[in-house]
């Protein structure tokens, strides 16, 4: 029996719309012998799976909640992706860059597939994922929103044309939280996570997440954002704050307290 297990991940980091991603340590399992539901033809993982090469019966099992903005599909996909290319007969570092390839054609961008796949915080160009050699400067909370979200649906309400003062807001944004990671520095990440190309447009609909982040910025947080495309906030806070952050979020929603999955895809 094989098991492939992937993490799930927060996309985006305020102002790296779909271009960052990082893993986080909830996880969904695939197997090719009865662990788990079976997986019916048309689920997300079992096509994955197949496009990948494998072959057989495939079983699902999972602690990451769907549409909760903590990249679930690409989870998903990365799992079956990567068992099917160990059927195919690649060795797990191989499988992995190949399942890569399979996940991003699935979701149709690399943000949240990079850090299934491979693990940590990822900065995606195009195809190419390249791992951020920096962790953030503090602890990561999630706070879930009791309602889902669906990405596709989310999509829809962001503009195809960008302003120029935008792009220029979120280029500089950019750069200053990639600085904040790789020099380790917390003052900076109110500002770097600071975001004009997707938070506005999916907040105007989302009163509850908008909250959540004002409610954490006001209690203390370095940085808030929406996870993907939410519903769900990623917060940094001081590990010494982080129950009074935790404390000063909306009862409307849960709070997860994450690590960053280091691993990514692995075999058992």
């Amino acid at each position: 029996m094989t098991t492939v297990s992937a993490p799930g991940s927060s996309a985006n980091l305020g102002p790296g719309f779909d271009v960052l991603g990082v893993a986080v340590d909830r996880r969904v399992r695939v197997s090719d012998e009865g662990m788990g539901t079976p997986c019916e033809s048309d689920h997300i993982a079992r096509i994955a799976f197949e496009q990948a090469g494998g072959i057989g019966p495939l079983w699902f099992d999972f602690d990451l909640e769907p549409g909760k903005g903590l990249g679930f599909s690409a989870a998903a996909r990365a799992a079956g992706a990567v068992l099917g290319r160990l059927h195919a007969g690649d060795d797990i570092e191989h499988a992995r860059t190949n399942a890569y390839e399979v996940v991003c054609e699935l979701e149709g961008h690399g943000d949240n597939a990079a850090p299934s796949v491979f693990g940590g915080i990822q900065l995606v160009a195009g195809r190419l994922a390249h791992p951020i050699a920096a962790s953030l400067p503090g602890a990561l909370l999630v706070w879930v929103a009791s309602e889902d979200t669906a990405t596709d649906e989310s999509r829809q309400v962001l503009s195809s044309a960008v302003p120029r003062d935008d792009a220029v807001f979120n280029l500089g944004r950019l750069g200053l939280l990639l600085a904040a990671l790789y020099e380790g520095r917390p003052d900076l990440l109110r500002v770097a996570t600071e975001d004009r190309l997707h938070q506005p447009a999916r907040l105007a609909g989302n009163a509850s997440s908008a909250r959540a982040i004002a409610a954490a910025l006001d209690a203390g947080a370095l940085a808030a954002w929406l996870s993907g495309s939410g519903p769900a906030v990623a917060i940094v806070v001081e590990p010494s704050r982080s129950e009074e952050v935790a404390a000063a979020l909306p009862a409307s929603g849960s709070v997860l307290r994450l690590r960053v999955d280091q691993l990514g895809s692995v075999s058992q």
